[in-house]
């Protein structure tokens, strides 16, 4: 019973260290619910500032674990070249076993490309030392170049001891600083990269080769290739790290990208396991910050809206008028030329993801969708649609109304090659004399006409200003 009053007494004593426990999301999302007492989301163009209020303790100094590897691959990436050969000492191997490893022996030569998978993937500690004293002369000397890229970045709450993040109580950081430091990353190409593979094969120059997977459990479906029940991948993960200490916790800086939009995620201090769990119940534990990971990317693609002006998007995605060509003699076409009447919204409110998809320049055809129901309609009335699409459904419509029917000219004999468009080409083909002159060739395919239609071939194309 003193034990039972004990344990309750210690948790509200260490209560005000995890900060608050109510959520900081006023539209709806309740942290309360997470493993994590540490959260923050941000895009990847503002990792400074959370989106939908989604943080929580965003600025207190927590233990990062293996995040800390973040900042050591990115300065080993600015200050080595890929091919370099970097030999391993025998304090790189002087690690215990509970430690996660690349697997390198004392004296063994890697290129440092291949040692910086052995970070990332496995989280090597023996990989992050081998780059350390190969950059900083010392594991100490690279801990000073790391704390001046923490300055140069703004990291003010960060301060790094070792390369690796096993314990140290003054090495520390903030899930905001891992943010900015993440999205500061993600801008070199080959981080990018790297942070994204799932398995690669490191080769020494003494031919031993080892293979390397990703601990990051959103990329990678671990239940293929070991005992653990739990399977955590997310379609739009990737990236970034994981980090595991018993002080630190349970910790993961994810990134998500669905369309043109990419979110950060830190997690901190999730939790740890009990020093008695095994097997499957144990695993529950080291899942559940990617559970909460994907859980936190998915309301933020869904939440996290954008209100764009509805003519803005009809101007910078179609032009006032297309024209359709049936060509039922392959000799001569017949050119239906018809305006695009708009439904009448001014504005649209979309998911930042959809919304960005429209800001592409030059919109993409793939997302325009043309439905002809007649190609001999009356002038002046509704002959089909016209849809713009994102994620396959359809954000908004219009009607396509006949407007023109023109009958072009047969050209006169010329040695030159004219075009016609035929059922059995992809684009404009060469021909005879006797053709239609050549049609703008920015083609989209219109679906065939429907059976009991004349079986005219089809394309539509943006009529020329």
């Amino acid at each position: 019973m003193k034990r039972i009053v004990f344990c309750l007494l210690l948790s509200v004593l260490l209560l005000p260290l995890y900060g608050k426990a109510e959520s900081s999301d006023p539209t709806g999302f309740d942290l309360r619910t997470l493993a994590e007492d540490t959260v923050f989301l941000a895009r990847l163009d503002d990792p400074a500032h959370a989106i939908l209020g989604l943080e929580r303790n965003a600025d207190t100094r927590r233990y990062p674990a293996s995040t800390t590897k973040i900042m050591t691959c990115i300065i080993a990436l600015e200050r080595s070249k890929p091919d370099e050969k970097v030999t391993v000492s025998k304090r790189a191997c002087r690690l215990s076993e509970k430690n996660s490893k690349m697997g390198l022996k004392p004296g063994e030569t890697f290129r440092m490309i291949d040692l910086i998978y052995g970070l990332m993937l496995p989280s090597g500690n023996d990989a992050a030392i081998a780059i350390a004293e190969h950059i900083g002369g010392s594991v100490e000397g690279f801990a000073k170049l790391m704390n001046k890229k923490a300055e140069k970045l703004g990291l003010s709450g960060t301060h790094f001891v070792n390369p690796h993040g096993l314990h140290n109580a003054e090495h520390y950081t903030t899930a905001r600083d891992l943010a900015v430091l993440t999205a500061y990353a993600f801008e070199n190409d080959t981080f990018r990269e790297i942070v994204s593979t799932a398995e690669y094969e490191a080769t020494s120059t003494g031919g031993r080769t080892l293979s390397l997977k990703n601990a990051n459990r959103l990329l990678r479906d671990v239940t293929a290739t070991s005992y653990v029940p739990f399977s955590c991948t997310y379609e739009y993960a990737i990236g970034v790290k994981t980090g595991d200490t018993h002080l630190a916790g349970k910790c993961l800086v994810a990134a998500a990208r669905k369309g043109e939009t990419t979110y950060l995620l830190v997690l901190l201090h999730g939790e740890n396991a009990p020093a008695d769990a095994k097997g499957r119940e144990k695993d529950k534990y080291a899942a559940q910050r990617f559970y909460d990971a994907a859980a936190l990317f998915e309301y933020a693609f869904e939440h996290d809206t954008v209100t764009i002006d509805v003519q803005d998007l009809i101007d910078r995605c179609l032009p006032e008028t297309y024209a359709v060509v049936p060509d039922p003699s392959r000799t001569l076409a017949t050119e239906i030329l018809y305006r695009i009447e708009w439904d009448h919204t001014e504005t649209l409110t979309l998911p930042r993801w959809q919304a960005e998809l429209f800001a592409v320049d030059p919109f993409p055809g793939d997302r325009l969708v043309y439905t002809i129901d007649s190609y001999s309609v009356p002038v002046g009335e509704d002959a089909g649609s016209v849809s713009i699409l994102s994620d396959g459904k359809a954000v908004f419509s219009g009607r396509l109304i006949a407007d023109e029917y023109t009958y072009p000219p047969t050209p006169e004999p010329t040695e030159a090659p004219v075009y016609i468009v035929t059922d059995a080409n992809e684009s404009p083909a060469p021909n005879g004399a006797d053709q239609s002159p050549e049609p703008t060739p920015e083609w989209i395919t219109v679906p065939d006409p429907a059976p009991d239609e004349d079986p005219w071939y089809v394309r539509l194309f943006r009529c020329t200003p």
